[in-house]
C-alpha cells in the first residue's frame, strides 16, 4: 500500500520536464477528414488511431495514451437501472491499459467509447461517438453526450521549424492542454488518471483568476498515426 500511495504522490507532483514550448499553430482545415492521419479518400475517414500526451510538463506521464471516464445517473426510486450521463477523454497514470481509438469520419473526431451501462453498472453499448470541447471555457474538456465546441486539429511551429504531426485543439488558436491528477475514487474508472482540459480564452479559474489549478500541469495533444 505505501508503494502504492508513493507512485501516485510521484505522479501528482513529478519534477517538470521542462516548460511546454511556446508555439505558433496553424489551423487545418476541417470540413472533411483529409487533414487527419491515414485519411482515406474513398470512405472520406481517417483513423483509427490514439492521441498521446507531448512536451508535458510532467515527466511521468509523456507519451501517455488516452482512456475515458464517465458519469453515472441512478435513482434507484424511478430508474430500472444506471445510465451513463456523458464522458470524458482522459489520460492514465500508466500507460499498459486499455486505450479509447478516435477516428474522423466526414470531418467529424468520434471515439470508441461506451454509450451506456448494464444493470450492473459496467460500460456497454461502445461505438463510435462525435467528441466535443466543453462548453465550459474554464472546463473544456473533450468530452462526448454533451453539446459543445468543435474540436479541430492544428500544425504546430517553434520559431520557424515545423513540429512533426498533427495536434489537437479548439478555438482556432489553442493546443495546450492543463493535466489534472485525480484519485481513482473520482470518475467511474476505479483507476486514477489525469483530467484534461483545453487551456484558451477565458480558461483561466473564474474564481481565482489564476491560469492553472494547484499540482495542474500543461502537456500538447499529438494524434498519434
Amino acid at each position: 500500500m505505501f508503494t502504492e500511495f508513493a507512485l501516485a504522490s510521484l505522479l501528482a507532483i513529478a519534477p517538470l520536464a521542462g516548460a511546454t514550448p511556446d508555439v505558433t499553430v496553424k489551423v487545418l482545415p476541417s470540413e472533411d477528414c483529409s487533414s487527419y492521419p491515414g485519411y482515406d479518400a474513398a470512405s472520406n475517414t481517417a483513423g483509427p488511431w490514439t492521441i498521446q500526451l507531448v512536451d508535458s510538463d510532467n515527466v511521468a506521464i509523456e507519451g501517455f495514451s488516452d482512456t475515458s471516464v464517465y458519469s453515472v445517473s441512478f435513482n434507484p426510486s424511478t430508474d430500472p437501472k444506471p445510465s451513463l450521463r456523458w464522458g470524458s477523454i482522459t489520460f492514465p497514470t500508466r500507460n499498459d491499459i486499455a486505450k479509447n481509438p478516435l477516428q474522423c469520419d466526414a470531418g467529424v473526431l468520434q471515439g470508441w467509447v461506451p454509450t451506456d451501462l448494464t444493470a450492473a453498472g459496467a460500460p456497454t453499448s461502445y461505438q463510435w461517438t462525435p467528441l466535443v470541447i466543453s462548453p465550459y471555457p474554464y472546463d473544456a474538456a473533450l468530452m462526448w453526450k454533451v453539446s459543445g465546441e468543435v474540436p479541430q486539429i492544428f500544425e504546430q511551429y517553434v520559431g520557424d521549424v515545423k513540429q512533426d504531426g498533427v495536434f489537437l485543439g479548439s478555438y482556432n488558436t489553442s493546443t495546450s492542454w492543463g493535466l489534472t491528477y485525480e484519485p481513482a475514487n473520482v470518475g467511474s474508472s476505479n483507476q486514477d488518471y489525469y483530467y484534461a482540459r483545453l487551456l484558451g480564452p477565458n480558461s483561466a479559474d473564474p474564481t481565482t483568476g489564476q491560469a492553472l489549478g494547484a499540482n495542474e500541469t500543461t502537456a500538447f495533444i499529438k494524434i498519434t498515426a
